[in-house]
């Protein structure tokens, strides 16, 4: 298929994990796709319109996508609007505003004025609709067809209270899944998590439809993981293991995705943090091969000379916990 325009409408939880999170998914399911623009809550990519069924069902920090329409100043938004060539049938017309940006506009009355425009050829259903047209209000007015929403509420459904076995400090599932995106694993592939806890990583990475593998050095934790997964109805594979096990238990794996614990209220078993930390990263890297990717959530920033740091993203938690998000890519 020919390459597309895609629009992201992105969360806005983050300021730089929600386009990062889009642009890596897309290079795992549509190679040769490209970024176009990016900006405040949203990003523009070119991709293969059969992969975004896929994508939509990876994305953890962004609402929805869909066929760009185009993008203008305000003052232009009815004029361009007149102009659009968009298929035939119903349309509603919604607006939102990325935080900050005009606080003069009232976005319900503008969603009202496009959708004026816009019934001079198509009929107005707000209830169902067979097109439903975004104004996204950025640092301009984009459009774009919403074909895909995120359900988010599906991941507040497994949050860690919500599960039959839980530690208060995991990762919140949506941002779980951003850093298994993060690593531009492929469905299919096989995605260790050699800290697994209670199996948030290991949770999303099968729902996913990877090949999910843990360990974790307490067996109540891997017992934990296991009876999680059974309740959300998805397989991994999660053993008890001590991470410099790890490369010889699990042998090469298509990627890593793991939040090691930050040694408050945890079982390190009484190990130095720092030298855990420095074990989990090489045992990261032993288990990958050249070209693959680790995402490793630490409270501090940290490097290796066994994998090159691509990207690292950073995420005030609370005053005492700063999360950092590292991707390594295996030299």
């Amino acid at each position: 298929m020919c390459p597309s325009p895609v629009l992201f409408e992105l969360s806005g939880e983050h300021p730089t994990l929600p386009a990062a999170e889009a642009l890596a998914c897309l290079r795992a399911e549509s190679p040769g796709s490209r970024q176009l623009a990016l900006g405040p809550g949203y990003v523009l990519a070119e991709c293969d319109i059969g992969s975004l069924p896929y994508v939509a069902g990876r994305l953890g920090l962004t609402h929805r996508f869909g066929r760009y329409l185009g993008s203008c100043d305000l003052q232009e938004l009815e004029s361009m609007t007149s102009r659009l060539d968009l298929p035939s049938g119903s349309v509603c017309v919604r607006a939102r505003k990325v935080e900050g940006s005009f606080p003069e506009v009232n976005a319900h009355d503008l969603a009202r004025k496009v959708g004026k425009v816009l019934s001079k050829q198509h009929d107005i259903d707000l209830t169902a609709p067979d097109l439903t047209i975004r104004v996204l209000l950025s640092e301009r007015a984009h459009l774009f067809i919403s074909q895909y929403e995120i359900d988010r509420k599906a991941f507040d459904r497994r949050k860690v209270a919500e599960r039959p076995f839980f530690s208060p400090i995991s990762l919140h599932p949506r941002y779980a899944r951003a850093l298994i995106n993060l690593t531009e694993a492929k469905r299919g592939d096989t995605v260790l998590d050699p800290f697994c806890g209670t199996g948030g990583i290991v949770l999303e990475a099968a729902l996913m439809g990877m090949r999910a593998m843990g360990s974790d050095i307490d067996p109540e934790m891997v017992k934990g993981c296991g009876r999680n997964l059974e309740h959300f109805g998805v397989q991994g594979e999660v053993l008890v293991a001590d991470v410099g096990d790890v490369p010889s238990i699990f042998g090469k794996v298509g990627s890593v995705a793991t939040d090691p614990p930050y040694g408050r209220a945890v079982s390190t078993k009484k190990e130095d943090i720092d030298i855990l930390y420095r074990r989990g990263i090489r045992a990261s890297a032993d288990v990958l091969s050249p070209g693959s990717r680790a995402g490793i959530v630490l409270p501090r920033e940290a490097t290796t000379n066994e994998m090159e740091l691509q990207e690292l993203y950073r995420q005030r938690v609370h005053r005492s916990l700063t999360r950092h998000y590292h991707i390594f890519i295996r030299r």
